[in-house]
């Protein structure tokens, strides 16, 4: 006998242009296979069946976020939070408070662009703590870390070197590496030092997918390297261990262990997803570093392109005939003009990152209707006035210019960025919606706001067109997988976004969480 669950005397959203609203839904074993009103169920449902009255309360399909680093973002459980801290004082206060004479520290999140005064944390600073003990505090966005000097004996001499010369290692007035590193220079010193500083999300899966049940998110397209794949890949075959559905882009470091394995992106099924390749061409707003056609106005900050023209080219040409499809992290309108000039010559599934500043020149060019964007409304807020010191208040009518976007008929999708920003969904869709500053209630560029159903859409139906599974997932309709959610107010009447409560969470037919 299959498993029933029966939803009634609720407002239901459907997704469906046609009939976009119903009042029950019955669920049998992992699909939807029936809608309607109330009344027309009742000779139809088991006794056996778990009915729940809504008592009026709203259903949504269920969310997906669809950019996160969900091993990084785990890891958050563990490690030192800096982000609450308003002064670099403030900051080396908690270092101070954590340190016990461990081997090892770990923190994220401190962000000097939110301090009073903007100062370059340094090495030195860090003194204090033992001899012994070796620290690396990531900044907010993750394109900085900040490490203790033990952390420098770990390192491979020659890449260190070659990185002091390309300055991503910053040096100090005597010409030592002052603690400081960037970009690529995390990713050749630090990675192989911490590779084996195992998530959370594998000891304790329960804990860390029940976080994600509370905001609502049914599914996820994390971003990984290929050891954590492997490692959530065989997570995934117990059922029992299964969190939401997990679709996964690799880092392109890791391709040459793709190509060994043959991967390619796509059909693996509706829980697991090998996606394809993600590729930075920039760095960030927040690190002050990413590829701008003009001139920084703020002197500490510098564009920073990854690759030239014909390296990308050939990235590109790789990932097509290995069928991968591409992930390309592009803030700058500089990375963004990189890769629509390449993208000309090279076909391919792509879908962009961030996307944080499009000028007309580039909003006219004609590949949008065939890409889908991932953008970040989370960000917004305490991006407006660094975006405002660092290019220009007058640049910045190309900034963040979500409407802009949509009309070009791209695949807008909303992610988080976790753990550079916090997992709430509704966070970033009261973003997209008021654009507003913290602690502020006038819109930045009012006119580029989107609207609520657009931000529902980038929530649920879009992910899944992103990965040609629109008529399995995304919409509440008979015959697609029973994933939804019921909330604590309808997001389509909503004053307060951010206050919404996830009530009860269901994948593949499954409650997974309940506060009812």
């Amino acid at each position: 006998m299959s498993t029933q669950i029966f939803l009634y005397n609720g407002r239901i959203y459907t997704g469906d242009i046609t009939r976009p609203w119903v009042s029950a839904l019955l669920i049998e074993d992992q699909y939807i296979s029936a809608i309607g009103e109330s009344h027309e169920f009742s000779p139809s449902i088991s006794r056996d069946n778990i009915s729940i009255d809504l008592e009026g309360l709203t259903v949504l399909p269920g969310l997906c976020d669809s950019h996160l680093h969900l091993s990084d973002w785990a890891k958050k459980i563990i490690q030192l939070n800096l982000s609450r801290s308003k002064t670099y004082e403030d900051v080396l206060q908690k270092i101070m408070d954590y340190n016990k004479g461990q081997e090892w520290i770990m923190g994220w999140g401190w962000n000097a662009n939110e301090w009073g005064e903007y100062v370059v944390p340094s090495a030195s600073d860090l003194r204090f703590l033992p001899e012994q003990t070796k620290a690396i505090f990531f900044n907010k966005d993750y394109h900085t870390a900040w490490v203790s000097y033990p952390v420098f004996d770990l390192m491979d001499t020659r890449l260190l070197l070659d990185n002091i010369k390309k300055g991503r290692v910053l040096l100090d007035e005597k010409g030592k590496p002052s603690g400081i590193l960037k970009e690529d220079a995390m990713n050749e010193l630090l990675t192989p030092i911490i590779r084996n500083t195992e998530s959370p999300v594998f000891s304790d899966p329960e804990k860390v997918f029940k976080e994600l049940y509370k905001a609502g998110i049914t599914t996820v397209h994390s971003i990984e390297d290929y050891e954590n794949f492997i490692k959530y890949q065989e997570l995934y075959q117990n059922p029992s261990k299964r969190g939401p559905r997990f679709r996964s882009y690799i880092y392109w470091d890791d391709h040459d262990q793709l190509e060994k394995m043959i991967m390619k992106s796509g059909g693996q099924g509706a829980w697991f997803e090998f996606l394809g390749v993600k590729i930075f061409l920039d760095g960030s707003l927040g690190s002050r570093s990413a590829a701008m056609r003009f001139d920084y106005i703020d002197k500490t900050a510098e564009s920073y392109l990854k690759y030239d023209s014909k390296e990308l080219e050939s990235i590109l040409d790789k990932s097509r005939r290995h069928h991968w499809d591409m992930m390309i992290h592009a803030i700058g309108d500089a990375a963004l003009e990189q890769f629509f000039n390449a993208a000309a010559h090279i076909k391919g599934n792509y879908r962009l990152e961030h996307v944080q500043f499009i000028p007309d020149d580039l909003l006219n060019r004609t590949l949008w209707e065939n890409l889908t964007i991932c953008i970040n409304p989370s960000h917004l807020p305490g991006d407006i006035a660094l975006a405002e010191k660092i290019w220009g208040k007058e640049n910045c009518r190309y900034a963040y210019n979500y409407r802009d976007l949509w009309n070009t008929g791209a695949n807008v999708i909303i992610g988080s960025d976790a753990p550079v920003e916090d997992i709430n969904p509704w966070k970033a869709v009261h973003a997209a919606l008021y654009r507003q500053p913290y602690h502020e209630d006038k819109s930045w560029y009012p006119e580029q706001s989107l609207t609520i159903d657009e931000c529902i859409d980038a929530l649920t139906v879009n992910p899944s067109k992103s990965v040609r599974k629109e008529n399995l997932a995304g919409k509440l309709l008979p015959g697609m997988v029973a994933d939804m959610i019921v909330l604590s107010d309808d997001p389509f009447e909503s004053e307060d976004l951010q206050s919404i409560e996830t009530y009860l969470t269901i994948i593949d037919g499954r409650i997974v969480y309940s506060v009812l």
